[in-house]
Parts: C-alpha cells; structure tokens; sequence
C-alpha cells in the first residue's frame, strides 16, 4: 500500500478565518504498519474558549509555552513529504493549514466522505460513531494525537468495507469518478488495483454505466385482491373488538408482561364505534395509554371485514416505522389476522431508476453528484426499497441531487413507468402494495398533498385516522406554504441552461440526429429564444433582489444586529412604503419575462411530444424534467407575483433576511387551515379520527376545535394512567429572576450545573431560543465536562436523531434543546430523569404567520398565544415519564407560573405530580434526594 499520513488539528472554533489551531498531530502509515508520529501543542496566542477546553481538556496554561504555528511548520512539511493527507473532514483540517501556506495542492483523503459512500445507511458519521460502529477499540477523544489514530484505523476499515463489493461496481465508480474532481477515486483506484492484484480481473467492458445491470429488480407480481370502497360497511361490535385486549384475550395471550388498561380499552370502543357508524372523533390519550394499538386494531378488523381501506396518518417517521415494522406485525401475529398493510411516501421520497440510469451513462459534472452517485450504486447492491429514508444524504446540496434522481417527475405516468421499467421502479412498486393495503400508512404532508390536489395522490379512501394530531395546523401550513431565494431562480436557471448546457442543450444533443434539418433549425431558433429570455430574467432578478436589500435596509436602519433571521409582514400599509412602487415595477417586468420564457418552453416541450409520439424514445427523460422544471417556474411566478402586487386575503406574506443578511427570500403561507379541514376530511369522509397526547388546554378542546374547524366533531380525553404522583416531582422555583432580568441568565447556568453534578447529568434543558441554548452550552460545558458530564446542544447542521442516539448512549450527559426537543424526545428509564423547562413556549409575536393569526381573535393572547404555550408546555413536561417505571423531576424555571394570572392553566394542564415550591438553590439537593442519588 502506498504510505499516508493521517493528520489532525485542534481548534479555538471552527472559522479558519477567525479562529486558530491549538493542537496539531499526525500519523505516518503504510498499510496497517505505523512508520512514525508528529504531535504537538500550539499556542494560539488568544485565550481558549471553555467549551473548547471543556470538549478537548486543552486550557490556557497548557498552551502557553508551547510554539506558534510557524515556529513548526517546516517540520510539519518535511513529516508529511508528498504523501496523501488523511483526515476526517479533511477540508477543515487542511484548511487551517493552507491558510498558513501548507499543503496547497496536495492529495486529500476524507474518512467522512468515504464512510458516506460505503456506509450509506448509517446513521451518524461523526468519528467517535464511525469508529464504535467500525468496531474500532481506540477512543475519540478530541484530542489531535488520538483522532488522527482513529480515522487511520478507520480508513483501513474503510478500505477492507470497499474490497468487499463486486468488483464492476468498484470499476464503475472508478470510472465515474473521472468525470469530476473527486478526492475519494484515489481510493477506489488504489482499492481496484489491491483486487486486481489478487489475482481477480476486472471485466473487458466497452463503457462504464452502459451496460451496468438495472438500479432495481422488477416487482413480483401482486396477487392479493384490491381493496374496495364499501357504501354499506358491516359494523363492528365495540365490546367484541375491545375483547382483544381483555385479560385472556389474543393480545395477553401473545404479549409478555402484558397490562390492561381501561383508558385503551375506552379509546378502542370510540374509534370502533366512529368507523362503524361513520362519525368523527377527536381523542386525547395521555402517554402510557397504548393509542395506536387503540386505534390499530378497529381500523384492522373494521377494514379487513370490510375489505376497504383505512389510511393512518403520522408526522414523524418514528412513528411511522414503529407502525409498519412493529405494531402491525405483532397485531397480525396476535389475531392471526391477513390484513395487509403498507407505507406510501410522496414521489420526492423513491428512487426512479430511469433518472438515475440516466446520471450513470452520461456522467457527474462535479464531485456531490459523484459523491451521491457512488453513495446510490454501493446503497442498491444490498437494498431494493428505493427508498430515500433508508440512506442518509447530507446536507442541501446531497440532497438537491436527489431530487434531480427522484420519482419526482411531472411526465412519468403508471402506464409509461411500467412499459419502461417492467415494475422495477420503487414508487410504482409502492403504489400497487397501497392499492392492495387494508391498512396505508402515510404522514401529515402527503395527505395534504392529496388534499390539496383533489385526491390525485393516494388511493381512495373513506377511513382516516390521524395520529400526532396536535400537528395539523403546522402540516397543512407547510404543505400550502412558498419560500423563494434569488439562489432558488438562479438554480432553476441555470438547470434550464442554453443552447450548450442544461436542460436546452441536452434537447439540442438529443434532437439533432433525429430532426429533419429544417425542423432542427427550428428547434435551434426556440432554445436560442428561451435562452435570451433566461438571460435576461436572471438579469432582471438580479436588479430586483438587488434592490429589494435596499429597501430591507432601509425598513431595518437602527435596528440591533440579531441572531435570527429578520422578517417584514406585508400588509396593506407595508405596500405604501416608499420604494415598494419600484419594487412592484421591477418585479412586473420579471413576470412579463417569465411568461415569454414559459409559453417558449412550452412549445419546445410540444416539439418533443411530437418526437417522443413518432417513436423517438430517447427524448422521455430530457421531457420529463422539462415539465417539471416548467412546473417548478410556474408556481414561483405565481406565488411571488402574488406576493407582489397581486394578493389574496387567505394568504400570510413576508420579506426574510438570514442572520448574516446575505440572503433574501418571499415567502407566503395561509391564514387559515381550518376550511381546508373541514371541506377536504370532515365534510369528504365517511369517518376521519384525530388522536393526540396533547389536544387540550386547561382540560378543554375549544382552541383545537377552532383551528381545525372540528366545532360538530365528538371528543374524549383519556387520562394517562401513570401514577405521576409517586414518579414525577414538579419542582416550580419560586425566586428564579424574571427571564428577561439581567441575572436571569447567570442563575439558570449555575442551577443547572449544580442539579446535573447532584444527578450525574441524565438531563434534558428545554429552550424557547437558539441563542439563549447557545448562551448556556459556553457557560456550562466547561464546568461540567471537569465533572465527567458531557453537554450536547441542537445547532445547525447536528442531526435531532444523532444526538438523541449520542445522548442515550452516553452515561453522563446533558442535552440543550429547542424547538422539535420539546416533543418527540423518548427516552424511556434512567438515561434521562431531569427535565428543565427553561421558559414558557409562548411563540414570538412578531413572526408573520403568528402576528396574522393572532389577528383571527378579539381577545388574542388568551384565545391563541396561550393556548399554543400550553399545548407545548404539556409537550415538554411529557418528555420525561415514558413508561410506568421511569421516575424523575420537571423543574420550572419560568416564576410566572407562579407571579401571574394565567400561570395557573400551566400547572392545572398537567397531571397530578408531587408538587413542591421553593428557592432555586434547594433543587439539587431535592433532585438528588428524590433520584436516591
């Protein structure tokens, strides 16, 4: 093997600009035989931040004789010599360093790259993970020595993972990668030449993807009988459906430790009773109660006697796979029942192996889509699903990729999908076992989808359950909502390309042979038109965005500097302001110009339907991303135009500006959602149930019945049947300063810290703010990584799922979160016993969408601001009891619970706990005590 030297650097922070290294080490290998190590402090001449020493142990006086960057660096040079620099985010490693003048043109490695491709499925990437998911037994430890010694034995791992695969697709990445700048081929040229070696040769092929065998095998054929809309369904009898979960009954009988409990069994009798007598429900289970099988086994029963469908709708793909891959098989099994079930996800979500077929033979053009092209071919040698919740792409421009790879294509018919794919395409597949299922399991946003498309989405159905239905407003809000950033024009654009790039060049290429030349020239003629006027649209946009930051200055002048993005609500007055005339004006001209580009584009897109009907298949797939393209441009001229100068009132819009002021986008989202509802579920359906942990405030559904539009639909709230009273104490500080005083900040630090050495972590510190978050980690990640506690913050770019994983499997830890953390977060026994609530929920008034909402009420703030507080309130306090054995604390570091009027309605929202008031200094001692600490 060729010698390598893994090398990695410690950092004041992650700016290369800005920050400066304070470590640096690096490991000289070849093979698996070390040939020498360089390691060394560095003095950064600034002062170390804590959280840094917190997270590496390097502090101040460490450093302080330690050499400067220069002084080292001619050593550092002659270490290395010509030989690759490894590393594990390579680029940020190197790029401190070539900051300073070193390695600018040497060959990199990237340990987190490889691992993307040839670990496509695994969850987490970040060394410490890659390493205890390669088995590796050597510690990350954030030290520089340390790390580069892993990420060297995670490369030979690595490199063992890649000489495991077939040998043509190791050739066709290799072969793939030399259409764009891609690091990682280094390896699968060194990997290719180590097979070859042994003795295995490759395959005499004429060119790389052409003949590489489909993405996917065809589907088996479907023999089970489709499922039926019924007029007449039989009804179900509530207390022989509930017999199921009696004592002696199927689910006692095949459930170890299995617990009756009346709430389910009550929960069970009113969804049987709705689908049977086609009525609606809102039920409020409280956590414990066992809801989806509540709702599971009616709707299974009800369907299969029926041989109709019931779809379930679900926000989070937890719940999601928690349904399909757990519930619904335990619950066949249990009743020896053939109800068939399946998941649909939208288009966007599969695979299409002709668009990707497509990328493979006629190559990447740089090195994310080589990255993600390697990262499908290695995925698809042991997966058949499709599916993109199956492989983790990283980041918007992976993610971007996808979409130009997914079944996300406006041309592609059922019909025409078969007759090219025989069945082989992972959203046809999932179509026809939808059609067959009993039991559909969907989310929020695809139901909404076929809501809002007249029902051109998902199979016909008359039965619906929704549960997390406390998501409704937000789900059908997303679903009808418009966001557009000049980037977002410029990309369209540029994928539309001209008369030698893009889409209009690939229709030039792909007609010239197969046009008369007098109809070809015509052709030339109308890309030659679309590509003038593609031109001068991102001119003229480039004029109006330009502009459009001068006016948001000019709104923002004197205004503090914020770590949020900046919103301006455009109202009626908003459209008096001076320079939005101009603003109207330039953006008419946009519009008038897109117009022209869009009746262009249509003729073109004619042109090619008259080619593709004389026989000429070669041009389905430039058809197919041409009309989504045109598509995607007809709905931004739309929806910004409606923005600008023609606007509805059941619309909410806005002007957003990110923190650093750079990006600028219009976006645009409902007033209401409720008529949506109730046109589309409460009026359409025979019987639609809305389940939830939280649907009530103060014990009431009047908030959730008006947002929904529910004001005739039945309900029932269910207690948990935890006993809170023995589990859970509700510890409320009663000399915590108000959040916005000046010590509030410093008390919540120091309290924090305290209680999480009195409990050794096991905490989860729930923010109503990112910045407030960020405030906290700096101050108490030092203090407590001195006492074995390691501190985990949500933040840009941290997966929600990676951190829960890193904090479940972490001793002694504590979890900063915001935002999704006050809900979703299930941590069931000791790994987390506190719980913080830092802040009442209330949502920020000046947000667009909230400020027009709260225009809906005469009396807004208790009508909708506290309602929503509550609901979330409740959504946090539920984070801690998961199952009847868990025991813990909440504590409420927000006095106005206490201080003032509405504080009541909190408290009075949640179950009977233990219930104690004091000073802010006794809660951890009380935690400890009530931990048996």
């Amino acid at each position: 093997m060729t010698t390598i030297v893994s090398l990695d650097i410690e950092s004041t922070g992650l700016d290369e600009d800005r920050d400066a290294i304070i470590e640096i080490a690096a490991v000289r290998f070849n093979g698996k035989r070390k040939e020498d190590e360089f390691n060394t402090l560095i003095n950064p001449g600034r002062q170390i931040p804590d959280f840094i020493t917190g997270l590496t142990g390097i502090d101040n006086a460490m450093v302080r004789q330690a050499p400067r960057v220069q002084d080292i660096m001619h050593e550092l040079v002659a270490f290395v010599g010509d030989a690759p620099i490894l590393g594990h985010n390579v680029k940020f490693d190197v790029g401190f360093l070539r900051k300073k003048g070193m390695f600018e043109y040497q060959q990199t490695i990237d340990t987190l790259e490889l691992a993307s491709v040839l670990m496509p499925t695994a969850s987490r990437y970040n060394l410490g993970s890659l390493g205890k998911q390669l088995g590796i037994p050597l510690p990350a430890t954030h030290r520089a020595l340390d790390d580069a010694l892993v990420t060297h034995a995670c490369y030979l791992k690595l490199f063992e993972k890649a000489q495991e695969l077939p040998l043509e697709v190791l050739e066709e990445i290799a072969d793939l990668g030399n259409f764009a700048t891609w690091d990682s081929n280094w390896v699968f040229e060194q990997v290719l030449r180590a097979k070859i070696k042994e003795g295995i040769k490759p395959k005499q092929t004429k060119t790389r993807a052409s003949i590489s065998k489909p993405i996917f095998d065809s589907a088996s054929e479907q023999n089970a009988p489709p499922v039926t809309r019924t007029e007449e369904p039989i009804a179900l009898d509530p207390e022989e459906a509930a017999a199921v979960l009696e004592y002696g009954g199927p689910f006692s009988q095949y459930f170890d430790s299995y617990e009756h409990r009346t709430e389910q069994v009550e929960m069970l009798k009113a969804v049987a009773n709705a689908l049977s007598s086609g009525g609606h429900l809102l039920v409020e289970a409280g956590t414990g109660v066992g809801k989806s099988f509540a709702y599971l086994v009616p709707a299974a029963l009800f369907a299969y006697q029926n041989n109709t469908r019931v779809v379930v709708s679900t926000n989070t793909i937890n719940l999601q796979d928690q349904l399909i891959k757990k519930d619904i098989p335990d619950l066949q099994a249990a009743l020896n029942l053939g109800v068939r079930a399946a998941v649909l996800k939208g288009r966007s979500n599969y695979i299409c192996p002709r668009r990707f077929q497509y990328l493979r033979t006629h190559g990447p053009t740089n090195a994310t889509e080589m990255r993600v092209l390697a990262k499908i071919i290695v995925w698809q040698v042991d997966n058949i699903s499709g599916d993109r919740n199956d492989l983790n792409l990283q980041g918007p421009l992976e993610r971007e990729v996808w979409s130009r790879l997914s079944a996300e294509d406006d041309n592609c018919t059922t019909e025409a999908c078969l007759g090219r794919m025989g069945g082989a395409c992972p959203f046809f597949r999932a179509k026809q076992a939808a059609q067959n299922s009993h039991i559909l399991i969907v989310n929020h946003a695809l139901l909404l989808s076929d809501v809002s498309t007249g029902s051109k989405v998902l199979p016909e159905y008359d039965y619906l359950i929704v549960d997390e239905a406390h998501h409704m407003e937000s789900a059908v809000t997303n679903a009808l909502s418009f966001r557009m950033t000049q980037g977002d024009l410029d990309r369209m654009l540029k994928e539309l390309g001209g008369s030698s790039a893009g889409l209009l060049g690939t229709i030039l290429n792909d007609s010239h042979d197969t046009l008369r030349p007098s109809d070809f020239g015509l052709m030339q003629q109308k890309t030659k038109r679309a590509t003038d006027q593609a031109f001068r649209l991102e001119q003229l946009a480039k004029e109006f965005f330009a502009f459009l930051g001068e006016f948001i200055a000019t709104q923002r002048e004197g205004q503090p500097p914020s770590n949020y993005s900046w919103q301006m609500r455009i109202t009626p007055s908003a459209r008096t302001l001076q320079g939005w005339d101009d603003l109207e004006m330039l953006w008419g001209q946009i519009s008038e110009t897109m117009e022209n580009l869009l009746k262009t584009l249509d003729e073109i897109y004619k042109a090619l339907g008259d080619l593709y009907n004389d026989g000429h298949d070669n041009v389905e797939d430039v058809m197919g991303s041409l009309g989504t393209l045109v598509r995607r441009l007809t709905e931004a001229e739309t929806a910004a135009s409606g923005l600008m100068h023609k606007p509805t009132a059941d619309l909410i819009y806005w002007i957003e500006v990110n923190p650093r002021g750079e990006r600028l986008s219009l976006n645009a989202a409902p007033l209401r959602v409720g008529p949506l509802v109730q046109k589309n579920l409460w009026y359409e359906k025979a019987s639609v149930i809305m389940a939830s942990a939280t649907l009530t405030t103060h014990g009431e559904f009047n908030y959730i019945r008006n947002t929904l539009d529910a004001a005739e639909v039945d309900v029932l709230a269910l207690g948990s049947p935890f006993d809170y009273e023995s589990s859970t104490l509700l510890y409320v500080s009663n000399d915590m300063p108000e959040p916005n005083a000046f010590n509030y900040q410093q008390m919540l630090d120091k309290t924090i810290i305290s209680t999480a050495k009195a409990t050794g972590g096991r905490m989860l510190v729930l923010f109503t703010s990112y910045a407030a978050l960020k405030k906290t980690s700096q101050a108490i990640t030092g203090p407590l990584a001195r006492e074995d506690i390691y501190v985990y913050e949500q933040g840009e770019g941290t997966s929600p799922t990676a951190l829960l994983e890193s904090f479940k499997t972490t001793d002694r830890a504590v979890l900063l979160g915001t935002r999704s953390f006050w809900e979703g977060v299930d941590v069931p026994g000791d790994s987390l016993s506190v719980v913080f609530i830092t802040k009442l929920p209330f949502e920020v008034p000046s947000d667009p969408i909230i400020s027009a909402r709260s225009e809906l009420y005469e009396d807004s703030f208790n009508e909708y601001y506290l309602p929503e507080a509550i609901l979330k309130f409740r959504q946090g306090f539920g984070r801690l009891i998961r199952t009847a054995s868990d025991r813990g604390i909440v504590a409420i570091l927000d006095r106005r619970v206490l201080t003032k009027q509405y504080g009541r309605m909190f408290l009075e929202s949640l179950p009977q706990c233990t219930a104690r008031q004091g000073p802010v200094a006794n809660l951890a001692k009380m935690a400890g005590q009530w931990l048996g600490m």
